[in-house]
């Protein structure tokens, strides 16, 4: 309702009110930050005129120098909250290198006016009766909020009293320390501990939040920290990390807070681990990744003894975050899959004796990461992804079942960690510097970088198909020119793959709540899902245009479909990691593990499923490798990594000793492909970027 009109704005099941700056969809409120509201007012207000891009943020950030980008992000923002298709708008249209229209029609209205409201002709008598209705019912409502506050107020003396941060208002200030993976907060609320990274080393550090002094708690080593816990006591700080030298071992560890020898207390672990409330037992996750016993959740006493296993999943199923009841009875965890980009992991609790197990909430979400146990009986607070296309953000679990979402900003919240007295709250902010590279082969000097990316092809003209940050499909020239969108919705779209001809780009959406293949014209119109069922990451387009090859998200085996959709058929029933298909089509290469390296390549033919070579690789690579092959069909090119550093290679099938092409320096290598011409190599690099913040209020 407009303050100096006194109106509401509607459209479709919308009702937007510009004193309250809230949303509504059919009188249930939409969450929008500020700025996201700002801009469906300003949309609303002028509906049916073309906004020009600068127009819109003169109006929106007036003299602040923004980039155009967040324009766009906030556009986006508000089709996923009112559900609005980009290529197929009911409200915000796109009008390509120009600006925006709200297309839908809207309607301004008053707030209805009290059936028993004198009309203004009516005698002073029946007005006088109206003021006093209305003074009465104003009693009454004093009345009932000196009730409300007085069985609020009882309700704190018994301690069930919301947890201080849950009712402060959001605040929340950048920690000076840069680069920590992992943080937590100390029970007490006045340090904080964190890793840090340096000259390639990474230590444990604990920084005193009043005067920011910084104390060295475990020096640097070549050890990957993977999480940390801290007692209840506050007097022992608990690790897991792994020798990256031997990927393979990790480890979960003990050492005094403020610093002394640590002690191991159990093997192979990851990162997701927590203390009992008495101080006396560990809970952690280890993940053999075996068909059976894909992650299982453990118990095991703080002197490194009376190990047991308390729960299995097979595979595909990850167990990740989860946390000890405040009686210490139980453990409440987060367990599912998002292999295949759907909702599919959900909040449990098992009981430690019985080993019986319940569902916490019928919520679910794409990924669960940590969980922190509120104080009193406010449940819990979680960092999720709720889907693919979404951010990481903190959310409330209540004592009901029910979850609520307390940040809905850009930022994606990692770790999370929760002073006792439930006041203070330190999460890591997690981002990334993935940019598209490319270089050619015989050239010397830096690679040249052209955009922010994450996925990268080919197409047969040259011209490069990317998936950029911002979850949209876009295509480029190798000199960066002629940048142009090709998709422009709510979900993330990517792994794109180009037809031989030109014609067509194959790419994988999480539109329909799982990864399936969809087919675009090359100007990004007329997208159609190909996919149905298996789904997953296009691979390649066979040369007669009939087939795409890809790669079952969910499975890891190698499927087809024909060309315009249809029945999905199995190529290859063995798990196979980071697979290339020749480009005829007739041989997938793929890595072979050994334990948690990939250490071999094999090639094998489609048709017989024979293994017809074998190659070892250069270097150690515990993670993803990247692999393409060569246009000649007779050549693979791969990424390793070895002492932090990445390696582009090649690999005749003929036998010979596989050549270094280039050194790709010390970041994340995220993808890899190949000019029409083999002269040209694209690739993704770049890195996670972790930073602590500190946050005093949530509500």
């Amino acid at each position: 309702m407009s303050a100096e009109t006194g109106q509401f704005y509607e459209f479709g099941d919308f009702r937007l009110d510009p004193e309250a700056k809230t949303l509504f969809c059919r009188d249930e409120p939409v969450a929008l930050t500020p700025k996201a509201f700002d801009t469906l007012q300003f949309l609303v207000e002028n509906a049916g005129r073309l906004l020009e891009k600068d127009e819109l943020m003169q109006n929106l950030w007036q003299d602040r120098f923004v980039e155009e980008g967040n324009l766009a992000f906030h556009i986006k923002v508000l089709r996923r909250a009112l559900q609005d298709d980009a290529q197929r708008p009911r409200f915000i249209e796109t009008v390509p290198r120009r600006g925006y229209r709200f297309i839908a029609e809207v309607r301004q209205s008053l707030p209805s006016m009290p059936v028993n409201t004198p009309p203004p002709n009516a005698p002073n008598r029946q007005r006088k009766k109206f003021y006093w209705a209305i003074s009465a019912g104003l009693i009454l409502l004093a009345g009932a909020l000196t009730l409300g506050t007085w069985q609020w107020q009882k309700h704190a003396v018994a301690g069930t009293r919301s947890a201080p941060i849950l009712s402060v208002p959001s605040k929340s200030r950048k920690l000076s320390n840069t680069g920590s993976s992992h943080a937590l907060i100390t029970p007490d609320g006045k340090y904080v501990a964190y890793t840090n990274e340096g000259g390639g080393k990474q230590s444990i550090w604990l920084r005193q939040l009043e005067t920011s002094e910084n104390i060295q708690v475990v020096p640097p080593s070549e050890s990957q920290y993977l999480g940390l816990a801290i007692s209840h006591d506050g007097n022992s700080l608990y690790f897991a990390r792994r020798d990256r030298a031997e990927e393979s071992t990790s480890g979960i560890y003990r050492v005094m807070t403020f610093g002394g020898i640590p002690v191991k207390i159990a093997d192979r672990s990851e990162g997701w681990i927590d203390v009992s409330p008495d101080d006396k037992q560990i809970s952690f996750v280890r993940c053999p990744h075996q068909p059976d016993d894909n992650c299982s959740l453990f118990v095991i006493g703080n002197d490194g003894r009376d190990e047991r296993r308390i729960l299995t999943r097979p595979k595909p199923t990850k167990i990740t975050g989860q946390k000890f009841s405040r009686d210490g009875h139980s453990i409440v965890f987060a367990a599912g899959q998002s292999f295949n980009g759907s909702r599919d992991f959900h909040l449990l609790r098992v009981n430690l004796a019985s080993g019986a197990e319940s569902e916490v909430s019928r919520s679910t979400f794409f990924v669960v990461n940590h969980l922190e146990l509120l104080p009193g009986d406010d449940g819990f607070l979680f960092s999720a992804e709720e889907t693919l296309d979404g951010k990481f953000r903190i959310w409330h679990l209540l004592a009901n079942g029910e979850t609520k979402a307390l940040t809905n900003d850009s930022v994606d919240y990692n770790d999370i960690s929760l002073s006792k007295a439930g006041d203070r709250l330190v999460a890591t902010h997690l981002s990334n510097s993935f940019h598209l590279h490319l270089i050619t082969a015989g050239e010397t000097g830096e690679p040249r970088v052209l955009v922010a990316a994450r996925n990268v092809t080919f197409g047969s003209n040259g011209r490069l198909v990317y998936s950029g940050d911002d979850g949209d499909l876009w295509s480029i020239n190798t000199d960066g020119s002629e940048q142009r969108q090709l998709t422009n919705n709510a979900f993330r779209d990517f792994s794109p793959r180009v037809s031989p001809d030109g014609r067509y780009i194959f790419f994988a959406s999480n539109r329909t709540g799982s990864n399936q293949i969809w087919r675009m014209n090359a100007d990004g119109s007329d997208q159609i899902q190909i996919t149905r069922q298996e789904g997953g990451y296009p691979r390649l387009i066979t040369p007669d245009g009939k087939y795409v090859h890809f790669l079952s998200g969910l499975h890891q085996t190698a499927w087809r479909v024909a060309f315009d959709g249809g029945d999905e058929t199995q190529l290859w029933n063995k798990i196979i990691y980071d697979p290339a298909f020749s480009p005829d089509g007739r041989l997938l290469a793929y890595c072979v593990p050994e334990g948690n390296n990939l250490t071999r390549i094999a090639v094998v033919s489609i048709e017989g499923h024979q293994t017809l070579h074998t190659f070892v690789l250069n270097g150690n690579y515990a993670d993803t490798m990247k692999m393409v092959w060569a246009n000649d069909g007779r050549n693979l090119i791969y990424v390793t990594s070895k002492n932090g550093r990445s390696s582009l290679w090649q690999q005749s099938l003929d036998g010979a000793a596989a050549r270094i092409i280039a050194d790709l320096g010390g970041d994340e290598i995220e993808d890899l492909a190949v000019s029409p011409d083999g002269r040209t190599f694209a690739f993704i690099r770049g890195k996670w970027i972790h930073d602590a913040i500190l946050i005093e209020g949530l509500k």
